[in-house]
């Protein structure tokens, strides 16, 4: 229905709105959050962010090709939204090699 595509862009809209440099892109699995600027996901920086065990600095090094601000675009962003990218998360965890044979 054309309502729920009005609401769910509104809801993009405020999201960018609260976190410049975050923009929606569509894919297979649906609308996502992307670092603006790059081919990056929110979740893919956030993923390296945990590797690094939530260090910044050690963050700035694994994306050294990303500015302060694309960096702080996606914190901040998880920091708002954390459900949203740690359901993400959770799903990317579950690709394994037999699953990705399997698919």
């Amino acid at each position: 229905e054309w309502r729920a595509g009005v609401v769910d862009l509104l809801s993009e809209a405020v999201r960018m709105r609260r976190v410049p440099g975050v923009m929606f892109v569509d894919s297979r699995t649906g609308r996502r959050p992307m670092i603006a600027g790059t081919g990056l996901d929110v979740w893919e920086l956030i993923a390296t962010w945990h590797a690094v065990g939530r260090d910044e600095a050690a963050l700035r090094e694994a994306a050294d090709w990303l500015t302060e601000t694309q960096r702080r675009a996606a914190l901040h962003y998880y920091a708002l939204y954390p459900e949203e990218i740690d359901r993400r998360l959770a799903a990317e965890e579950g690709w394994t090699a037999e699953r990705v044979r399997e698919e």
